[in-house]
């Protein structure tokens, strides 16, 4: 009876593995593409609008995912912590975007735009004081083909922060690498 069951076993296995090689070879061309996609990317950010004037450039970064509704469309969230230090002064800031994806394609390189709303959390050091408002982005990027589902990108985004009494503005410049899922 074992020898029935390891038998019948490892013909399905085989059956199997024959089928699987059958399936890639006609479907070769054709690579199936998931909609989800990853990304993660570092940069500098310039503050241009009610920063501390000690605040010449920040640092920090981008880590993304997304869903792909066309090939032209996408919905993505965003958390890009930034640090801005100066004159005794830190201030960590950490946000979070709902972004909508317009993707225009080309051979090797895809320009894309990016609009959403998102929230803004600033700490400061050393005083501990902080706070939060709504915020929105605006952002142009490019993308190049590295490998099939892998890519580099660089990107320029205008935020603004909302706050009770200010309004704050910066533009980050990122590049990363994304990957399809």
């Amino acid at each position: 009876m074992k020898k029935k069951i390891l038998v019948l076993a490892i013909g399905l296995l085989l059956i199997s593995q024959a089928h699987a090689q059958d399936s890639d070879s006609n479907n070769s061309s054709t690579p199936a593409i998931s909609p989800w996609y990853l990304g993660i990317g570092l940069g500098v950010n310039a503050p241009l609008k009610n920063w501390d004037p000690s605040y010449t450039l920040g640092g920090g970064g981008l880590l993304f995912g997304g869903y792909r509704l066309s090939s032209l469309l996408a919905v993505q969230l965003d958390l890009n912590p930034w640090f801005f230090t100066g004159g005794g002064n830190s201030t960590y800031d950490y946000r979070a975007f709902c972004d909508l994806r317009f993707n225009v394609p080309g051979p090797g390189v895809d320009t894309y735009f990016l609009l959403g709303p998102g929230y803004d959390v600033q700490v400061g050091n050393p005083n501990g004081y902080s706070t939060s408002s709504i915020a929105a982005n605006a952002g142009l990027g490019f993308q190049f083909d590295i490998h099939p589902g892998e890519h580099l990108f660089v990107e320029a985004r205008y935020n603004i922060l909302f706050y009770n009494n200010l309004i704050q503005q910066d533009v980050p410049v990122l590049f990363g690498l994304s990957e399809d899922m």
